[in-house]
């Protein structure tokens, strides 16, 4: 068997890094000749996204409501759609949709392979329950950082054959190289001679911003012309607060806030150095990938999945979360030394073309649906 007809169950309310992950994997997969269905909550983010990129979509699931009935109602249309389009695989990407494919398996003693995918970095919960769900009810577990796998392993005991790590992958033609774009420096009168780092990501606190502006305070003081880009959309945090400190530092020339972007390549073409500054969260870390398809070094924190993707002293350098001082030395170090810049940029857009790319992310999935098929 070559083509697989999959079903891949994703229910989140709006398009974080979960989302981006199960919609990717299957663009990725369906190019290589499979036919993929993605099934959700009506009108979702992830299901319109899929319906952008012309994936098969199934919307008559409502899977973030967990009352009996709902489930009940779930389960029927689950088997229905197997049914139907003869379905080979099911991955589920979100807690409330395995259980309800688990209970699918279960009550009609069906013997489809469900693979659970975890990119949330929360740890499973470690009680008899979800043991249970892990690992008589599911076949097997794809976590996208070595610190889930680990969450597995240790908390629930469940055998190291059963957790594959995959890395998400990037499409490498749409994030590409590119001359830095005019406009933008414009835009943001950003001179010539002046060289950029930026971050892009959601105003959290989990994201590190006030340890990039420690970290700016302290580049800017060695090198005047230097400019610092934040995008991203107010979350948890307003933009309005973060330029109360930049301008406590008096760094407010050295800062551009864009807000949040539809498409963040014009931006990134500007940067001299991409930053992950995060102190947690990261378990996919897709902008660190980014930032290395477009041939920008990285600067990243050793949370989760980013030294996974960012090698330190080959693409970029990692230093500790919550560090703004090490998160500085470690921009100076890239600011100060024009050639490693476009060396450690081109090592990074070679492994996003040989580890990180959608053709492999595809590969290397594929390895583990085949496997259970066997």
């Amino acid at each position: 068997m070559k083509n697989l007809n999959i079903l891949q169950l994703i229910n989140v309310r709006w398009y974080n890094a979960c989302a981006y992950y199960a919609i990717t994997l299957s663009y990725a997969l369906k190019g290589r000749g499979h036919k993929v269905i993605v099934a959700g909550d009506p009108k979702s983010p992830p299901v319109l996204e899929a319906e952008k990129l012309g994936l098969q979509v199934y919307g008559d699931l409502h899977l973030s409501y967990t009352s009996p009935w709902m489930v009940v109602y779930n389960i029927k249309r689950i088997a229905d759609l197997v049914k139907k389009e003869n379905i080979h695989i099911i991955n589920a990407h979100r807690g409330e949709v395995h259980l309800v494919a688990a209970l699918y398996k279960y009550v009609l003693k069906k013997k489809v392979p469900l693979i659970r995918t975890r990119g949330d970095m929360r740890p499973p919960k470690n009680n008899v329950f979800h043991r249970y769900l892990n690992d008589s009810l599911t076949d097997q577990i794809i976590v996208t950082a070595e610190s889930l796998k680990e969450s597995y392993l240790q908390d629930l005991k469940i055998k190291e054959e059963k957790v594959s790590k995959i890395s998400v992958g990037i499409d490498q033609i749409f994030f590409s190289p590119r001359p830095p774009d005019q406009s933008w420096r414009n835009r943001l009168n950003i001179g010539e001679g002046d060289l950029v780092v930026g971050m892009v990501g959601r105003l959290s606190p989990v994201k590190g911003h006030k340890y990039f502006i420690q970290a700016a305070k302290l580049v800017a003081k060695k090198i005047p012309r230097v400019k610092f880009i934040i995008a991203g959309e107010d979350a948890q945090i307003k933009a309005s607060e973060l330029w109360v400190v930049v301008e406590k530092l008096n760094i407010e020339n050295n800062f551009r806030f864009v807000g949040k972007l539809d498409d963040i390549r014009e931006i990134v073409s500007l940067f001299d150095v991409g930053v992950v500054a995060s102190v947690g969260s990261e378990t996919i870390c897709r902008v660190a990938l980014e930032y290395l398809a477009m041939g920008k070094p990285v600067v990243g924190t050793s949370v989760n999945a980013v030294p996974e993707v960012v090698q330190h002293g080959v693409n970029g350098f990692v230093v500790p979360p919550e560090d703004g001082r090490a998160l500085g030395e470690a921009i100076l170090k890239l600011l100060e030394n024009k050639e490693k810049r476009i060396n450690f940029g081109n090592k990074g857009r070679s492994s996003v073309e040989k580890k990180f790319s959608l053709e492999q992310f595809a590969k290397n999935t594929e390895e583990v649906y085949f496997r259970l098929l066997k």
